[in-house]
């Protein structure tokens, strides 16, 4: 056999692993890997650590740097940027709070968009001052003392500023989002609660002023054209306590926007930015600047006497609907629920602790609490979609919040599987959002850009079905709900489609993957261009393309296959007759599990791909994709799972501090460094099924094995970056680069919560 990759090894050699060394033996070859000072400081010093907030949710307090000079790059790209975030949010409102005070407004309802943006297109704009005895303090900036000095809490639905300054005056700045408690509603706005405190011994006369830009602007990809420029209206008072300005919307060329209700990348009507005060004392102000982006805000004068301390409260938000009525209901649903002026912790945590369950329990208290964070993270990133009108979970990273693509189905699917157990409502709604994906061939579209829009692409993925498949047999385990598979729901556009019963969106799905997709020169499931490996797609082969794009095979497709469509029938079966369509579930199932054992053979460990009859990927070297659903065949023999888990373990696992790394000995590829992504980096939704893989023969080393993936792994092995601390990208570098654990993406994927919290649930739940 040929294979098309050279059998370059990465820079440290493999070292086995025992069961017993799975988590402790690999702590001294992580470390040395990292690159001492490259934060600015030592090593082993912690960034921040976790604390429980009055409430009892997870938060974490930071106290590293801003800045971060010496950060590592990967060819151009920063791997650790300035200013760290965390995600608070609901599904109506995505907020970044930045460790300077920066906060940025997101809207993912119609197309992804920023409505403070900052002088560089992925960043925000506000500001935050005080003065006092005639000196004025910034408190928001990178590069600003105050800031800097500031005391930082970050938790569910709540970011904490306090500051000590001059003159005896104590400031505390509190940003609350409100949880969502129904599916596809929430508040789109946020309250901020600022505390002036004089500890002194003399009355402080001061002012406090408190602004953010109003500056719409849509999340592009690098290098796309901005057809439309939105331009901020003069601000205006809607009464005493409002200030709001819109958007005019000023296009290039003709013929930009369909008509009404149809699919557009772009928007048409942006929703309007607003501030609206709860105090009298507390001013709403608007300032038009130099560059022409109003800054809306409030604006208070007080006088404290000494031991005084005075509480302003204000909303910042968007909105789409100006009648007084409308704003008047969206200010009545952000009264606090909790969290008193001067608490650490969101100002409506009892209502965040009714959405995170308590996960009562577990005795593993930091445990514990991560997977309480994985389920306040989901639910704060879960986005309504307005012209599907359902809420599911982003990707988030670079796709959504850098990119503006809500990118893949499948990754849809893969977020939504944990919210069978905690919040099944997202889960239906997920389900729906695919079927509505769904064209009358059973293809599922691939990404959404803006109000339903689904681009054209020459990438033409063969696993969109498999992954609706996995997520509908996880719901209907769970919730036993069949009325997902009677319920009737559109096709792709939604806007000319008729109904169908959401049997016959899985009917279509099916029949599309059997006869569409089909099978290659072995009877394995083919590939197309790509599978889950996008980069099969853009990756040179020494095959024919068009030989490749007929018949080309995927070990992964064939193994997915072989574990969900057997469950998906069991399923099915145990709530909504439907004979004709489990039956060929099951042929079809039996027809790839004999083809793939037939291509197994003897071999220890599945191949990865064909790309002609005589190449295979993954011949002589292990990739990891097909080997976790394999561990997952319910009839595959346990001693033959066992000597696959050993191989995985000498070939994938050994050197690598989160998990197994994708491929034992990538090579260089233009534009991906041999142990990163695609090409031999770690993976959550890689890892995740080899967990669950493993626990049907062996739960001790499944728990280890989840262990590998979580947050307080990763600040056990690599303390000194914050990119996998409170949140992570879809992948990290090898462990055995000397960027190991760092990543060109961005944090805030949900793969880094969905994944290790959904094989938490499955392995306390017992369910194989």
């Amino acid at each position: 056999m040929r294979t098309l990759f050279s059998m370059e090894t990465l820079s440290k050699p493999a070292l086995p692993l025992t069961r017993r060394s799975l988590l402790a033996g690999t702590g001294a070859l992580v470390l040395s890997s990292a690159i001492p000072g490259a934060c600015g400081q030592d090593a082993t010093e912690a960034l921040g650590h976790w604390f429980d907030d009055d409430d009892g949710l997870p938060g974490y307090q930071y106290t590293g740097p801003l800045r971060f000079p010496e950060s590592p790059r990967e060819d151009s790209t920063i791997l650790l940027p300035d200013d760290p975030y965390f995600l608070l949010g609901n599904y109506r409102l995505t907020l970044f709070a930045h460790t300077s005070g920066v906060y940025e407004i997101l809207s993912g309802e119609s197309i992804w968009a920023r409505l403070n943006c900052g002088e560089a297109l992925w960043s925000g704009e506000n500001h935050a001052s005080v003065e006092v005895a005639g000196e004025t303090l910034q408190l928001v900036g990178i590069d600003e003392p105050a800031a800097r000095a500031a005391t930082k809490h970050f938790g569910v639905g709540f970011a904490r500023y306090s500051y000590h300054l001059p003159h005896g005056l104590e400031v505390v700045r509190k940003l609350s989002v409100a949880p969502s408690i129904s599916v596809n509603d929430g508040a789109s706005a946020f309250l901020v609660q600022v505390t002036l405190h004089n500890t002194g011994n003399v009355p402080l006369d001061l002012r406090y002023g408190e602004t953010t830009r109003a500056n719409y602007q849509p999340i592009l990809r690098d290098g796309e054209k901005i057809t439309v420029a939105y331009i901020g209206n003069e601000p205006r008072r809607l009464d005493e306590s409002t200030v709001v300005t819109g958007f005019a919307v000023h296009s290039t060329r003709l013929m930009t926007f369909p008509p009404a209700g149809q699919p557009s990348s772009l928007e048409q009507h942006p929703p309007a930015l607003f501030v609206r005060s709860f105090d009298k004392v507390a001013q709403p102000v608007a300032v038009k600047n130099p560059e022409g982006h109003p800054s809306l805000g409030v604006e208070c004068k007080v006088t404290l006497q000494p031991g005084e301390q005075r509480r302003v409260s204000f909303l910042v938000g968007y909105t789409r609907d100006l009648a007084p009525g409308a704003l008047s209901a969206l200010t009545a649903r952000l009264k606090p629920t909790g969290g008193g002026h001067r608490e650490i912790g969101s100002a409506f945590g009892s209502s965040w602790n009714r959405v995170v369950p308590a996960f009562a329990t577990e005795k593993d208290a930091a445990l514990r609490r991560e997977m309480r964070w994985n389920v306040a993270v989901l639910e704060a990133m879960a986005t309504w979609r307005s012209y599907y009108d359902e809420t599911v979970i982003p990707q988030g990273t670079m796709y959504d919040y850098q990119w503006g693509r809500m990118m893949s189905s499948r990754d849809i699917a893969q977020q939504a599987l944990p919210l069978c157990h905690t919040n099944p409502a997202i889960a239906r709604s997920s389900l729906r959002w695919l079927m509505k994906r769904m064209v009358p061939d059973g293809e599922i579209k691939l990404n959404d850009q803006g109000f339903g829009y689904a681009e054209s692409s020459p990438q033409y993925t063969s696993d969109q079905q498999l992954y609706f498949f996995l997520l509908l047999a996880e719901y209907l385990r769970v919730t036993h709900d069949g009325t997902i598979l009677t319920e009737e729901v559109e096709f792709y556009p939604r806007d000319t489609s008729v109904l169908a019963s959401g049997l016959d969106h899985v009917r279509r799905a099916f029949l599309f993957l059997r006869d569409q997709i089909g099978v290659g020169w072995h009877g394995i499931v083919r590939r197309w261009n790509s599978d889950w490996n996008d980069m099969f797609f853009w990756w040179p082969t020494n095959a024919s393309y068009n030989i490749a794009w007929l018949q080309g095979e995927s070990h992964m497709n064939s193994t997915m296959l072989v574990v969900i469509f057997g469950d998906l029938a069991d399923q099915i079966d145990a709530v909504h007759p439907a004979a004709e369509l489990t039956a060929a579930l099951r042929e079809y199932r039996a027809q790839i599990y004999e083809a793939w054992l037939k291509d197994l053979g003897e071999r220890t460990f599945s191949r990865r791909a064909w790309t002609d009859p005589s190449t295979a990927l993954g011949d002589k070297d292990m990739w990891l994709e097909p080997q976790g659903y394999a561990l997952l065949i319910p009839e595959f023999p346990v001693e033959r799972k066992r000597k696959l888990f050993a191989e995985l373990q000498s070939r994938l696992l050994a050197g690598e501090a989160m998990g197994a790394r994708q491929i034992e000995r990538p090579s260089a590829q233009t534009g991906t460094q041999a142990g990163t992504r695609e090409n031999g980096g770690f993976w959550y939704a890689l890892h995740g099924p080899v967990v669950l893989g493993v626990s049907t023969f062996d739960s001790a080393t499944a728990e280890e094995l989840l262990g590998r993936m979580t947050l307080a792994n990763f600040t056990k092995r690599y303390p000194q970056y914050w990119t996998g601390q409170w949140s992570a990208s879809d992948s990290l570098n090898s462990s055995r680069l000397p960027t190991g654990g760092l990543s060109i993406a961005m944090p805030y994927c949900a793969h880094a919560h969905a994944w290790p919290l959904y094989c938490y649930l499955r392995l306390r739940a017992k369910v194989r």
